[in-house]
């Protein structure tokens, strides 16, 4: 990810001029010099540190340091103001970001895993196949998934009392199954699932009485996204969608997003797949958990058709990270029902992996 600085050395040039008696230059130094380093995979996080800097040295005649020496309460106070939802979707509008600074959107991750019943004959109504694949049960399985700002909406917005941050938001997901374990088939690729995606991300304030801002969501996503495998007939499949999702930030360490989609109708010679609503359901919810040192999460993920032959899907994953100051984590996953892979829409099997993540 490429980080953003300009606003930090703003704050450096401004504090130096000031006169601050708060604290010394060398103090000064020290609060920045930890905003960089506990923060330099997270830049919402790291402008809400150089924010807390300003406020502590700019209060006039503080006696002492507020601030330990290894500035633990800075930290603390950072990461109690970044809650997941806020930090994932900057639904801060003075979060300063530019096209050209990368997000992670869902998880990187690249893991060894294991499949239950690998769908060796892949078929759908419409794409009749008879060619067994003969899989190995054991895949290398890896997730790209990023997203950049294509637009900060917020300064067009009207005075309102709802909508306080409004952003655009271009991303791109692609999972990759490889039998990187079968050598007898000269370790071929399984599958790709491609999917570019385009997002209007809202941050939404909550007037009113408390029991109606509880039910209210922090934020709202309104996007449109593809998923296609790239393959031709009759592996190919492909379906688009319109989503609109939710997210509720519960409390510091629980968020939720509940994301109901409706499948943009194709025509019957093209339709790869027209049962897929069947299998893949019509929305899908996310439960997620983080500890308060924010090394550790976890999430589980939830989809079905709502129907009454019951076709669903369930993910765990958990993701640890060891290393204070790296983006890199420790990741398992456990994932059952229809859908594991677009060309497994309509095959149930479990998949557990384990591996390592970068991002969230």
């Amino acid at each position: 990810m490429i980080k953003i600085y300009g606003r930090g050395l703003m704050l450096v040039a401004l504090l130096s001029a000031a006169n601050v008696q708060a604290a010394t230059g060398n103090e000064l130094q020290a609060a920045l010099h930890t905003c960089q380093t506990e923060f330099i995979d997270d830049a919402s996080r790291r402008l809400v540190c150089f924010d807390q800097v300003a406020e502590q040295y700019a209060s006039t005649k503080a006696a002492a340091p507020v601030l330990s020496p290894k500035q633990e309460n800075l930290v603390k106070s950072v990461d109690a103001k970044t809650t997941y939802l806020a930090r994932k979707w900057h639904l801060n509008p003075q979060d300063e970001l530019h096209f050209t600074d990368l997000e992670t959107h869902q998880l990187n991750y690249i893991v060894g895993a294991y499949s239950t019943n690998p769908n060796n004959v892949p078929v759908s109504p419409s794409r009749p196949n008879t060619q067994d694949r003969d899989l190995s049960n054991s895949d290398l399985h890896f997730q790209i998934s990023l997203k950049t700002q294509l637009m900060n909406l917020s300064d067009w917005l009207p005075e309102n009392q709802w909508i306080h941050s409004a952003r655009l938001w271009g991303a791109y997901t692609q999972q990759s199954f490889w039998q990187v374990f079968d050598g007898a088939q000269s370790r071929p690729m399984r599958d790709h699932n491609y999917s570019p995606e385009l997002i209007l991300s809202m941050g939404l304030n909550k007037p009113g009485e408390p029991k109606q801002s509880a039910v209210m969501p922090d934020m709202l996503n309104l996007g449109v996204v593809h998923e296609s495998n790239g393959r031709s007939e009759p592996l190919s499949r492909s379906w688009s969608r319109i989503y609109l999702q939710g997210g509720w930030q519960l409390n510091e360490r629980y968020s939720l997003l509940v994301r109901p989609w409706w499948r943009i109708p194709e025509s019957k010679s093209e339709d790869d797949n027209p049962n897929i609503s069947k299998y893949m359901g019509y929305g899908d919810m996310v439960l997620r958990w983080d500890n308060e040192a924010q090394n550790t999460a976890a999430s589980m993920t939830l989809r079905n058709n709502l129907r009454s032959d019951n076709k669903g899907y369930v993910k765990f994953d958990v993701h640890y990270k060891p290393l204070k100051s790296e983006s890199v984590k420790l990741y398992a996953m456990l994932a059952t029902g229809y859908g594991v892979s677009l060309l497994d829409y309509n095959q149930a099997q479990t998949m557990f992996g384990i591996g390592f993540a970068i991002g969230e």
